[in-house]
Parts: C-alpha cells; structure tokens; sequence
C-alpha cells in the first residue's frame, strides 16, 4: 500500500463511528505485545485544557533530557501531528510500516478497530520502537471508555471538568467527572485543576479509593500572574518544593498559566521515579512549550489569531482573554461551529464581546449549517452568512480597520482550513 491508500483505509476507519469501551483495543494492543505497558506515562484527561497541558509536560520532560512520546487528537493539519517523539511527527515511512502491522495483526485475531482505537495502537507501538523514556497520553474523549485508559499512568492529570460531548458523557458535572477521573489508577499521583466543590469530591473519592496523593492547584499548588500581554505571560509558581519566579509562556491566556501549572506538578511529581528538575529545567520547558491554534496570532496586518475553542467554557475564556490581551480592539469572529454544540448559547458569548460575527462552515459532516440561523437575530444583531471558511476570513481581512482584530474559532476543522489557507497564501 502506498501512503496515501495507508492514510485513506485509516480515516476510512471513522465511518465505524466512536464506539467508547475498552474490549477490542485490549485485544488488539494484546495482538502487539502490549505496548502500552512497556513505558511510564503521564495521562491527561479534561474538558479542556488537556492538550495544552500535554504539551507543557512534554517540553518539561524534554527540557530534562528525556526523550518523549507525545499522543494527542486530534489533528490540525496531517494525521502525524498526533503521534510525535521529541515533537518530531511520525515519519511517513514509519507511518505507512506501522499502519500495515496493525492492519495485519487486527485481521489476524479477528478484532474490529475503530480510528481512534487504531490510532492509538499505533502511537503505543511507534512509542516504543522509538525507545522513548516517558508516554504524555491526551485522552481522546471522556476517559473511562477511551482507548488510552489502557496505559497505566505514573500521573494522572484531570485538567478542568465542564460540559461537552453531552451525548457520550451526559450533562451532569460530577457524572462527566466521574468518567474523566477513570483514568486514576492504583497508587499513581493525581493533578487536578478542577475547583467546583462537587466535581473535586468525585476526584478526590477516586484517588482515595486507589491510594494516590492528590494535588490540586490553589491547594497544594499556586500560580501568580505578573505579566499578560501580547506575545508573553509571566508567571510564578509556588509549590512544597519551593517557588519559581518568573517563569515566562509564549502560550497566552490565564488559563494557559493554570495549565502551566499543572504540568510543573505532575512532573515534579515524578521525582520518585528518579526524574530531577531543576528550576531551569523548568524554565526551559515552558518558554518552549509548543501548541497551535491557541490564541495564535497567524497575521499580523490585519491581526489575525487562530482559536480551536469549540464550548461554552473554552469560547467564554477566549473573548475575556482577548479583551484582556487587546482592550482597544473590537473583536471580528469567524465562527464555524459543530451542529452537536449549543451553539446559539455560543453565540450570544461571543455577541458579549464581538463586534461581528460570520457564520461558516468547515467541510465536515458534523458542522452546522450557517443557513439554518438565516433569518434569526441575536443580540448583537444579524449574522453575517458566509459558507465557505477561506472566503469568510478574506471577507473580514478586507473590511477589517485599524482598531479591529480577527479571530477564526469554533472547531478544530474551521481553524485547520483557515490556516491551510494562510500558509497556501502566505500571509503570515
């Protein structure tokens, strides 16, 4: 097969849908040898904040001398931007090798594998061909059922829990908790974000039933913001172990500090696994952490940032960080957003804040289809219409003015065709 048919019988894979549960990628990375089982991780579930987070430990670990696998989903641009080893993205001919394999041993026993169950498989299985020394594993959804929960995480991560993906994980927040905090298992150390007194005793209940210390931020651990301005955010970090002045993020957005935070914990947290930091390490690893489509400024005339925000939470921190960041721009949003959102709620968030709004929609089967809100009127007034996503930013860079900024939003897809058309363009 060449890659590209590889690539094709992969995503051709999605037609089988998400089917949450464990049984057929046991089978399967049983098939392989077990994989998973064969390196320490870091597991990091979350409604948001989650790949953010995993990217801070990464560049930590990596800062330290380790070399790193890092999983996460999913993709802006090309399928190998989930499966990364010292942030390089699988290799093609790795890729083409590896898809084969697990082809071949799926076949083999007669297992049934659905995308994210195969993409697992193989970045487990590129992970450990690759000899790396530590697995940073993002949940795909949920995590009770996800195929990840099949590692066993050394420290376990709950970033932030809110609404989301409310037909797989319900609506209730300690029932979304309880499924994010499956991933804590015997004896691992707990890192949590989560401050909604009934969310935490839910993690706080799971990490006592399998003896794991837990840390929570503003608890066990603290962060200050000193500097949030374009380009930078200065932040100090406080700890048992003693604190870090000054550490410096090109990831902007408090939030960002929060998850900073978190990453810092867990990794000190792996000192009894004989991982030693020092500050610099520390410090090393944050002013290098990497992670797009996050407040990414891509233009700088007009200015233009790339969001992947797609909830009510996400889409609700995004515009308070805006305004923060440029308090004398009038936002201009390009939102294409997935139908299974509620999404006229999100609207009227960003109507809060936003100047304009253009509604679009990304090629994908689950967006929304912006004529089915033509007619209706927001508090901010009508929206404008524009379908196609490269036309809806070219329409907003034409009329956007001097005190304006443009930011591209909603889903992961609408901002992946945003930038396949910046960087065809090169505007950046």
């Amino acid at each position: 097969m060449t890659p590209t048919q590889c690539l094709d019988y992969l995503f051709n894979l999605q037609n089988s849908g998400i089917k949450l549960g464990l049984e057929n990628t046991t089978r399967l990375l049983e098939g392989l040898g077990d994989p998973q089982h064969k390196i320490p991780a870091i597991h990091i579930a979350g409604t948001k904040g989650k790949g953010s987070t995993a990217a801070f430990v990464e560049s930590i670990l990596r800062a330290a001398g380790y070399r790193t696998g890092l999983y996460t989903s999913p993709h802006i641009r090309h399928f190998s931007e989930r499966i990364q080893v010292n942030r390089e993205p699988i290799p093609e001919n790795a890729m083409v090798n590896g898809i084969l394999h697990i082809k071949e041993t799926a076949e083999r026993i007669g297992v049934p594998v659905t995308f994210f169950e195969f993409g697992t498989a193989l970045a487990f299985q590129y992970f450990v061909e690759q000899k790396v020394d530590w697995n940073v594993i993002e949940v795909g959804m949920g995590g009770r059922l996800d195929s990840t929960n099949t590692c066993q995480g050394e420290v376990c991560i709950v970033t932030s829990i809110s609404r989301d993906h409310e037909s797989s994980l319900g609506s209730e927040l300690p029932g979304i908790a309880f499924e994010k905090a499956s991933i804590i298992k015997d004896t691992c150390t707990v890192v949590t974000g989560v401050d909604q007194p009934e969310v935490f005793l839910v993690i706080e209940d799971r990490a006592r039933e399998f003896d794991c210390r837990l840390l929570q931020l503003d608890r066990d651990f603290k962060v200050n913001l000193r500097t949030h301005q374009p380009g930078k955010m200065v932040f100090d970090f406080e700890s048992p172990t003693g604190s870090i002045q000054g550490l410096t993020s090109p990831l902007l957005g408090r939030y960002q500090a929060h998850n900073a935070a978190m990453a810092i914990a867990a990794c000190q947290a792996l000192d009894s696994k004989g991982v030693k930091l020092t500050p610099e390490i520390i410090r090393r690893g944050i002013a290098t952490a990497q992670w797009a489509g996050r407040l990414e400024v891509v233009n700088e005339s007009p200015l233009t940032l790339l969001d992947c925000a797609h909830n009510l939470d996400s889409l609700q921190k995004l515009m308070e960080a805006m305004k923060e960041l440029y308090p004398s721009r009038k936002l201009r949003i390009v939102l294409g957003i997935m139908q299974d959102k509620p999404y006229r709620e999100c609207i009227e968030i960003i109507a809060r804040f936003a100047h304009h709004i253009t509604l679009t929609r990304p090629r994908q089967d689950r967006s929304l289809n912006p004529a089915d809100l033509a007619g209706e009127t927001f508090s901010i007034g009508p929206l404008e219409i524009i379908e196609d996503v490269p036309q809806a930013l070219i329409a907003n860079q034409k009329q956007c003015g001097p005190d304006e900024l443009i930011c591209v939003t909603g889903s992961i897809f609408t901002v992946a065709e945003a930038r396949e058309y910046i960087e065809r363009t090169c505007l950046k």
